[in-house]
């Protein structure tokens, strides 16, 4: 009924308000550039919210290049340390720039790169800003967001009775159906910044229901009403030498992510030479990562050259609870950390907010034109000893209850080559290494170099770096990428990586190595139509499937994928994707292929504050090791990465809403057809039949 409710009102207004003046969406090239990234990043579940809200911030406050700083530009995530040294040499050799097209004569700039830079930026010179509290309170920005969402059939979990999960509590979900996610954000300017994130997942309880009690009497405390997720945060920045000011839920990023580094990370991709991470020091937290996020206070001050970073954290985290105090109910030792943050079944409950998890740290960078040098220390440690399981692929993995890392980075230019890297070292003195170097050869062609060596025994709870693992550990490897335009509308990206693992991995009981690289062909036609072609394969040791003997012997898993995709403007409302993906899985006797084909619409009608995103798409993969991931168009602050697998077709409409100027409105539905399935998913998500749909409604109030 809601879901009919909200769809008469949304076309109720839409006719009502067919003769207002559309509001530019200034999000559009935000969604394009993220449509970009995510698309390359495949089934990597990165958090763009701090991109995102980096690029809203400079589409309402343009960034002046003529009066500006290396820090702020690399915030933008498009331009190179090349690109960004030598526009701040231009402007201090020749003054300001006049024209958005001088940026042509800067070495390293192309008609490409300015057109992405180009919604960001201005020209425009403005008197300096003086913070005051009148004027924060009088222009500061409020929004909110309101969403819900609801997977439409019935999944087993919830359709058990209560009378059912009063004898088994832990065969169904304890809470309603409903996806629910409020958040309220405030800046004004650069300077203020603060906001609320709260969160229910479906099947978490948001209200106390008749099986309450019994599951109070499993858990032995009292379950609470309302979202399952708080955040909260208050950041300041500039203020005297206090760079930044950060207090509630924030994360650290520093040096080249091998000691401390939360939040979004990019590895390997298209964008082949840009494999230096930029580190933006202490951030507020907004996104809805239950975990991997510090809760506290933190503070970076600026003396002459220096920046010197202190925080510290304490927070509660979940874990599987292996020995627990029965009289004082503290827990003693825990298997493993959580990480998936859903709390929808007692036995989820129960690892809920299990241990307490205490950091602390700091960091000292040294900054002048042309380098710069970091040292970072954190010190962490829980409230219980994590004791697990011991096997060969796991036994230096970290243990106990605290941990440290000290890290040192560094980074400097000479000519055209950029050198980075980091150095790092664990509580159990095991080390790890990464450092890299991109070189400008020529105004069309740029190369990059990265090597790695991660000992098999280096820990770090809070790393992020570069690696084909999940974690720097146990892996040595080279990196090597290239960038290059041939000739005109034309442009290569290439890279190749070599790797090992000296010691066990999952599912690899034996030393190996292995090795993948990437080709990518863009074509720009026209401005109206531009194209790109992708090849891409993986060779990779696993164990064999076949159990001839007690030990496995590791054979070569060979993964080739290949990717068409043009994009092409049908009118001055109407914009079209299309893509065809063939992936090609080879293990021992098994050889399995897919394919995806797809076709988007997206209408933005010129006299309406409406847009349209409309996919149809057609998969036949014959299993799971050759699923296709693809991005998808979603509400503002959601995103959507589906594998698709098996064999069907799978569609979806988003329509965007202005109802006024300061109401948005947006509406998914997607559906996902099976051809070869009479039942979706397994355990408790699991639906009986060949059909999954799903509703998604947000509304976002600005004032």
């Amino acid at each position: 009924m809601l879901k009919i409710v909200l769809l008469i009102l949304f076309f109720l207004i839409l006719f009502t308000a067919y003769s207002q003046k559309p509001e530019k969406s200034s999000n559009s090239t935000i969604e394009d550039l993220i449509e970009e990234i995510a698309a390359n990043s495949e089934e990597e579940e990165l958090d763009y919210t701090t991109l995102f809200d980096n690029l809203n911030y400079f589409i309402n406050n343009p960034l002046n290049i003529n009066n500006t700083s290396k820090e702020e530009l690399e915030k933008l995530q498009i331009l190179s340390d090349f690109q960004i040294n030598n526009l701040l040499q231009y402007t201090k050799d020749y003054g300001n720039i006049l024209s958005i097209y001088e940026l042509l004569l800067i070495d390293g700039y192309n008609k490409n790169i300015i057109e992405k830079i180009l919604p960001f930026i201005t020209l425009e010179i403005k008197q300096k800003d003086y913070f005051s509290i009148k004027n924060a309170l009088k222009y500061g920005n409020h929004q909110v967001f309101i969403r819900g969402q609801e997977v439409i059939e019935e999944q087993k979990g919830f359709a058990i009775s209560d009378s059912a999960l009063k004898e088994n509590i832990n065969s169904g979900y304890i809470g309603s159906k409903y996806k629910i996610y409020t958040r309220y954000k405030y800046h004004y300017k650069n300077k203020l910044l603060w906001g609320i994130t709260v969160e229910k997942d479906a099947g978490e309880a948001f209200f106390k229901n008749s099986v309450a009690d019994t599951i109070q009497q499993f858990l032995g405390k009292d379950l609470k009403n309302g979202f399952d997720f708080y955040s909260a945060h208050l950041q300041i920045n500039d203020v005297g030498i206090f760079k930044k000011i950060v207090v509630g839920d924030y994360q650290i990023q520093f040096g080249q992510g091998l000691t401390a580094w939360s939040g979004m990370s990019y590895g390997k991709s298209p964008y082949a030479i840009n494999i230096k991470k930029k580190a933006q020091g202490l951030r507020k937290y907004s996104s809805t990562d239950e975990n991997l996020f510090m809760r506290g206070i933190g503070t970076t001050i600026r003396i002459k050259d220096f920046d010197i970073s202190v925080f510290a954290s304490r927070k509660k985290i979940d874990a599987n609870i292996t020995l627990l105090d029965t009289i004082s109910e503290e827990v003693i030792t825990v298997s493993s950390f959580q990480a998936t943050g859903l709390h929808s079944t007692p036995n989820e409950l129960s690892d809920k907010d299990a241990i307490k998890d205490s950091l602390f740290g700091g960091n000292i960078t040294f900054n002048k034109k042309n380098y710069k040098l970091g040292l970072t220390f954190l010190q962490y440690g829980f409230s219980a000893e994590q004791v697990k399981t011991i096997n060969p692929n796991n036994q230096f993995e970290f243990s106990g209850s605290s941990n440290y890392n000290i890290g040192f980075d560094y980074q400097f230019s000479y000519r055209n080559i950029n050198f980075f890297g980091e150095s790092a070292i664990s509580e159990n003195h095991a080390k790890a290494f990464v450092n890299g170097a991109v070189v400008y050869l020529h105004s069309q062609m740029s190369l990059a170099v990265l090597h790695r060596h991660y000992e098999r025994d280096y820990q770090s709870y809070y790393a992020n770096a570069f690696a084909e693992g999940t974690k720097p550990a146990n892996e040595d490897g080279i990196y090597i990428g290239a960038e290059i335009f041939p000739v005109k509308r034309w442009k290569l990206s290439s890279y190749f990586d070599n790797y090992k693992f000296p010691w066990l991995r999952y599912r690899t009981d034996a030393p190996s190595s292995g090795f993948d690289y990437f080709v990518q062909a863009d074509y720009s036609a026209s401005r109206k139509v531009k194209m790109y072609w992708r090849l891409k394969q993986e060779i990779k040791p696993q164990n064999s499937s076949e159990e001839t003997s007690p030990i496995s012997n590791p054979e070569d898993v060979n993964l080739l994928k290949f990717r068409y995709h043009i994009a092409y403007e049908v009118s001055n409302t109407i914009k079209c994707k299309n893509r065809i993906e063939l992936t090609n899985y080879k293990k021992e006797s098994v050889n399995d292929k897919g394919y995806m084909i797809y076709q988007d619409v997206i209408y933005k009608p010129e006299k309406l504050p409406l847009s349209f995103a409309f996919r149809y798409a057609i998969f036949d993969t014959d299993s799971w090791d050759t699923r296709i991931y693809a991005y998808e168009n979603d509400l503002l602050y959601a995103f959507s990465i589906p594998a698709y697998y098996s064999k069907g077709s799978r569609a979806y409409l988003m329509l965007k809403y202005s109802i006024i100027n300061n109401i948005d409105m947006w509406v998914k539905y997607s559906i996902t057809n099976y051809v070869d399935k009479d039942i979706i998913g397994s355990g408790l998500t699991e639906i009986d039949g060949n059909t999954k749909s799903e509703f998604k409604v947000q509304f976002r109030f600005k004032f």
